[in-house]
């Protein structure tokens, strides 16, 4: 009885045990085999409206909810893996007019009021970007209150060189306490400087209006920019970035001005104030240029300069001529050199409350590059004052808000909500993400702030309402804007799909670290592509196609084919020449931290080359590492 009893129990022992195995086994399989979840849809997106006769202004909507799945019609969509430039920031400049305005005109409630609508990010806008003129500029207040000015002006026929008398006093009345003000309100802000003109004495004219800057002078002229650097920093005020001289090929009549052709600025950046600011230990960025898009060439002279480029940051750049996409074209020729608009006023010219400008301006500007949207005076009058009132003097300029001199009351212009729709909600350091252009008069920029946080600018330049359908992933959601407004939606979450980190949709080149563009064409036959083009053309122009799962595929925009290695299923020279995308036509898209990209073919594992015997040859996909000649600098056409 023992025995058969120890058997009996030996037997349901093993069989407890075999079960268990077997459910454990079982579980195993299923969460292998099962497919992975599917993101949950859900998210809440947060709405502000403005419309385009104010009546309605940054004013929170009804909440909206991301849907699973895909929206037809006008479709804009967001795609947070791929990233441009990082934002440094929205604002317009405290001019002499403006910091007088606010300084004496307004009650200290007043003021206080003003400046946190203007600057804090929980009960303002949040602007954290300045443009601050080097002395005087034509929003100044006429002589006797003020007057044309500099830091280091001497009687008629005077000379300073070594800026013994050099001096910012002027500023200390109530420029810098409103800077101040400022900057306690909101740390984050950055302040870049830019001189109207130099001093008198330095230039040919021996006055701040016209003129060319003196051989004699470029020394003296560094170090004054120099010391004012430096005289900014001891009152507690950083210089984030500076510029040479304000609208270099314009010398206006009766306010500060001069002439500083591109070949001058050029010797002046790379002989004077380049080296003077790295022997004095200064950071400040060295911005080019700083005038209008329509001579991108002046630019481009400073950057194709080794020793110049090497001083500058980017290119500063103002809307009133050309068009906004000069600043990728420059972006395209340096793609290591970044952009800023500094400078687009608004005025009685444009017919409108300012609100209509600076949506186009703030979305054209981002989607071409910019880091930073600016318009012109902070603040002014509702008659334009005060300014210089001299020559081609601004008197039909709009402040981005009106202060009544007598009695210190304000109005928001469309101005002050335009860049609000943006400015308070990216964060400092967030980056300009990939969003397509909407149709029917829908415009929109997006970005992600640096907790993930992502938000989406869309404004209706149509005479009508519009609908739209926001894709972002596998989700989405649907919105009508009226005519003439513009919305911010800002939603949290993770992109589930759709995310390649590639410009999905869009046409670029690519260039190989030769400084060749990759190109299909040779003798305009289909033929293996090669790095060795040095201009874009159709041959040189590839739409970015999703190939699903994380995967693009390259469409030659001359014949329409796709670059494939798969020619004879081997591994061959890339061809554009496929008129389907298989495995042989996918490739993962790697960004690079220089900026590059690397293309890896999905067949066999193995990156885009150009390298092959270390001479120019045709792309092949068959190096197992990254170096210089798998990388690809890129840009939009």
């Amino acid at each position: 009885m023992y025995w058969s009893t120890l058997a009996r129990n030996v037997s349901l022992r093993t069989l407890h045990i075999a079960v268990i195995c077997t459910v454990l086994l079982l579980s195993i399989v299923a969460i292998f085999s099962s497919p992975p979840p599917i993101h949950a849809a859900g998210e809440t997106v947060n709405v502000w409206l403005t419309t385009g006769d104010l009546s309605t202004h940054l004013a929170p909507q009804a909440n909206l909810t991301f849907a699973n799945g895909s929206g037809g019609g006008n479709v804009i969509t967001v795609n947070e893996n791929q990233t441009y430039q990082q934002m440094d920031g929205f604002g317009a400049s405290f001019t002499d007019s403006s910091a007088w305005l606010v300084y004496n005109k307004m009650s200290s409630s007043q003021r206080s009021t003003l400046m946190n609508n203007l600057f804090s990010t929980s009960s303002g806008i949040g602007l954290n970007f300045l443009r601050q003129p080097i002395g005087a500029s034509d929003l100044t207040p006429p002589a006797p209150t003020v007057g044309e000015y500099s830091y280091d002006d001497m009687p008629a026929g005077q000379t300073d060189p070594f800026l013994a008398h050099f001096s910012i006093s002027h500023d200390t009345a109530y420029i810098i306490p409103v800077l101040k003000q400022a900057l306690q309100i909101n740390p984050s802000i950055k302040i870049m400087g830019t001189p109207w003109s130099p001093p008198g004495w330095m230039k040919s004219s021996g006055s701040m209006e016209g003129g060319t800057l003196n051989s004699s002078a470029y020394g003296p002229y560094a170090s004054y920019l120099t010391k004012y650097v430096q005289a900014y920093q001891a009152q507690g005020i950083p210089i984030y970035a500076i510029t040479p001289q304000n609208e270099p090929l314009y010398v206006p009549n009766g306010y500060p001005g001069m002439s500083f052709p591109a070949s001058d600025e050029t010797n002046f950046i790379k002989n004077n104030l380049g080296p003077t600011f790295a022997q004095n230990g200064i950071t400040t960025r060295i911005l080019g240029y700083d005038h209008n898009w329509d001579q991108p060439g002046y630019p481009t002279t400073i950057l194709s300069d080794s020793s110049a480029s090497s001083y500058t940051a980017g290119t500063a750049w103002h809307c009133y001529g050309g068009t906004v996409d000069a600043q990728t074209t420059v972006h395209n020729s340096f793609p290591n050199k970044d952009a800023w608009e500094t400078e687009c006023s608004g005025g009685t010219w444009e017919n409108s409350n300012g609100f209509p400008n600076t949506m186009s301006l703030l979305i054209g500007v981002v989607r071409n590059w910019g880091k930073s949207v600016v318009r012109w005076g902070m603040v002014l009058d509702p008659n334009g004052q005060p300014n210089l009132g001299t020559g081609a003097a601004c008197s039909t300029c709009r402040g981005v808000v009106s202060v009544d001199q007598n009695s210190g009351n304000v109005t928001y212009n469309g101005d002050y909500y335009g860049l609000g729709q943006a400015s308070k909600f990216v964060a400092p350091g967030a980056y300009h993400i990939d969003s397509s252009a909407g149709s029917n008069g829908v415009q929109d920029v997006a970005f992600k702030n640096p907790d993930g946080s992502k938000v989406l600018v869309a404004y209706n330049s149509a005479s009508s309402s519009q609908s739209f359908n926001v894709q972002w992933g596998g989700e989405n959601f649907s919105y009508t804007l009226p005519a003439g407004a513009a919305a911010t939606f800002k939603w949290s979450g993770t992109q589930s799909g759709g995310g390649s980190g590639a410009p999905v949709g869009k046409t670029i080149w690519l260039k190989a670290t030769n400084g060749n563009y990759v190109s299909a064409r040779i003798d305009q036959s289909n033929n293996p592509l090669e790095a060795m083009v040095t201009q874009v053309q159709a041959w040189e122009e590839y739409d970015v196609i999703d190939a699903g799962n994380g995967l693009i595929a390259l469409k030659s925009h001359a014949n329409g084919d796709y670059a494939s290695t798969r020619i004879d299923q081997s591994n061959n020279p890339l061809d554009a020449s496929v008129t389907q995308v298989q495995l042989w036509e996918e490739f993962k898209w790697l960004p690079q931290s220089d900026g590059t990209i690397a293309l890896q073919a999905q067949a066999n594992n193995d990156y885009v080359s150009a390298r092959t015997d270390q001479t120019n040859t045709p792309l092949e996909a068959m190096v197992t590492q990254i170096q210089g000649w798998e990388k690809f600098t890129w840009g939009q056409v």
